[in-house]
């Protein structure tokens, strides 16, 4: 085996902190983790990793490693985009990444059109909460409701959306609210990215109020429909969520959330990335168009 394949685990451990998480983010078992790098240090003939109870800390070694394995990954990254550059023709495998939500109720439903005009494309999902890093290739394209700050990338976006208070009718029906601290509420982890929605309730909503949290939307969604709680949600969700409805109570003012959509520079022109974009763009048009996506400019 060649000390470089092992490069690309030796990252991926190094940046999740365990051979077991190192091992799912690439889709692979922990021993061949464990296997490839020490494969590498002994190539290396240095240790650069403590294996201990609580995953793998970096050694001194490691540190000097480092720069030098980013060095490898970046050169690989690279040559893949120079040779995917010259396709000729809309096919292969294509790594969208987006919310769970905005995957199962607005772009689920338009991909028979994507397969319709483009047959040799596969689609992948990448539906998380989580943002993807598109410089190492953890996504072809990814629909985002924050903007990259880094990276060369480009960046479009699709529309703005204003933001609701929702609730079960039977919470609502139980708390006869007449003001935000007459309710529960639903909130975001603290430890995921926080979208416009939840920068505004932590600012509008007191901590004690807040009964339940969770990392993914439709997590929220659904315990809000249980009547857990109320929740605040773009309003293209909430209008495509049954029983929810909005709290009608005085709300301070709530500020547009924004939804881009992302790639990177280099793989922007590729014809099969060019053609997922370009579907994006049309399905989320022809939902406004239709009344099923409220968008603004």
């Amino acid at each position: 085996m060649s000390w470089l394949s092992a490069v690309p685990v030796v990252l991926a451990a190094a940046r999740r902190g365990s051979a077991t998480a190192a091992a799912e983010a690439m889709g692979t078992t922990t021993a061949t983790v464990i296997r490839r790098i020490g494969g590498l240090e002994s190539a290396l003939g240095a240790r650069l990793f403590d294996r201990t109870p609580n995953g793998l800390l970096p050694t001194a070694a490691l540190e000097l490693v480092l720069p030098w394995a980013e060095q490898v990954e970046s050169a690989a990254i690279g040559l893949q985009r120079e040779v995917q550059g010259h396709e000729s023709a809309p096919e292969g495998k294509v790594r969208l990444a987006l919310l769970p939500v905005v995957a199962s109720r607005f772009v689920v439903p338009a991909i028979p059109a994507l397969r319709a005009r483009y047959p040799d494309i596969a689609l992948e999902l990448v539906a998380s909460s989580a943002v993807v890093d598109l410089v190492r290739r953890e996504a072809d394209i990814a629909v985002r409701t924050v903007r990259p700050q880094v990276g060369d990338l480009v960046v479009q976006r699709l529309g703005r959306f204003p933001l609701s208070v929702v609730a079960s009718p039977t919470l609502l029906a139980e708390r006869n609210p007449r003001c935000l601290d007459d309710l529960p509420w639903v909130a975001w982890s603290s430890t995921e990215p926080q979208p416009p929605e939840a920068r505004w309730q932590s600012r509008h909503v007191a901590d004690a109020k807040v009964v339940l949290r969770a990392s993914g939307l439709e997590t929220l969604i659904e315990a809000a429909r249980a009547g857990v709680g109320a929740l605040v949600v773009a309003e293209p969700v909430a209008a495509v969520c049954q029983g929810l409805v909005r709290v009608n109570v005085p709300i301070p003012p709530m500020p547009q959330g924004d939804i881009w959509l992302v790639a990177h520079r280099a793989l922007r022109p590729v014809p099969r990335v060019d053609a997922v974009w370009q579907w994006i763009l049309a399905s989320f048009r022809s939902m406004e168009a239709e009344g099923r996506l409220q968008l603004s400019s």
